[in-house]
């Protein structure tokens, strides 16, 4: 009989058949005694739910976050845990150059605008936006993502760099280009566009709250492919209606997918998106591969 391996979410075919050849693949959690590996992406692996399952020896994860895993119970009974980091770094750090030129140029502003019939003539003042060119990036945290930003910006378009990160010391930023600052404030009141690169702790949740905004330089635009609740989200949309905040880009939010009636939304200025960060083909293969592989190496082939 084939050992049992949950996995019920979007992955590349390429890995489900991996999977498929060796494991038998059930997409819930009718019988959790019988599954020894699980493959998720979103699905919460509460402790609850690993109590449930006393043969399951190994939680893969599809990307980089640990914080839907209870990590403490997994240690308590013995499930190893796997994630796969720098693998959609590529994707998700392209996804923020994104945001941050869709929001320099008013895209969603401009679209709207022309939804409604606004415009009688092209050109309009209140469209008037900002080249990326020789501007000031700050991010916070270093990693594998920060440096795909990192890269792009200086080599495209001549950014300064500032980098907020408390592990990264003055020396390892500067070998990245960058130059380390202090605070997180101090990143804000520097920076004309800000990329959020860190994992969601209790030392980052609301890392990004109304007084940290209230020190941005006028116009910045923020953005985070990182995780919901970094920023206070009551706090960035005041901070966009009423300044200093010029724009921000979510492609992660507290509520996942963000309700539709959040009043964000609403915004020219604010421009938000499903958790797509890692959402490419190329990403997929690469993460899901490296993820599939963590199962065979635990389970066996």
């Amino acid at each position: 009989m084939k050992k049992k391996v949950f996995l019920n979410e979007l992955v590349a075919d390429s890995v489900r058949k991996t999977l498929s050849d060796h494991y038998e693949i059930v997409d819930n959690f009718d019988h959790p005694e019988e599954i020894e590996a699980v493959l998720v992406r979103q699905v919460p692996m509460s402790r609850e739910r690993i109590e449930q399952m006393p043969n399951l020896k190994v939680i893969s994860m599809h990307g980089i976050g640990l914080d839907r895993i209870d990590m403490e119970a997994a240690k308590e009974h013995g499930v190893q845990v796997f994630n796969v980091p720098a693998m959609g770094a590529e994707a998700v750090g392209e996804l923020a150059v994104t945001y941050m030129m869709a929001l320099a140029r008013k895209l969603k502003q401009a679209e709207n605008g022309l939804k409604q019939g606004k415009y009688t003539s092209f050109g309009p003042a209140e469209l008037v936006g900002h080249e990326l060119t020789g501007k000031t990036l700050g991010v916070i945290g270093m990693g594998n993502i920060s440096q795909v930003v990192m890269r792009i910006m200086r080599n495209s378009f001549g950014m300064t760099v500032l980098g907020y990160d408390p592990f990264a010391s003055t020396e390892k930023a500067a070998a990245l280009g960058a130059e380390k600052v202090e605070t997180v404030k101090e990143l804000f009141s520097r920076s004309d566009f800000i990329n959020i690169s860190v994992p969601l702790t209790d030392s980052t949740r609301n890392m990004v709250n109304a007084e940290v905004l209230a020190a941005a330089k006028p116009g910045l635009i923020l953005v985070n492919t990182a995780r919901g609740g970094i920023i206070d989200e009551d706090a960035l949309y005041q901070a966009l209606q009423t300044g200093p905040i010029g724009g921000a880009g979510l492609d992660v939010t507290v509520q996942e997918p963000i309700d539709k009636d959040n009043p964000l939304l609403s915004l020219d200025n604010f421009m938000c998106s499903p958790h797509i960060g890692g959402s490419t083909y190329e990403s997929r293969e690469r993460v899901g591969t490296v993820a599939a592989q963590h199962i065979l190496d635990i389970l066996g082939a």
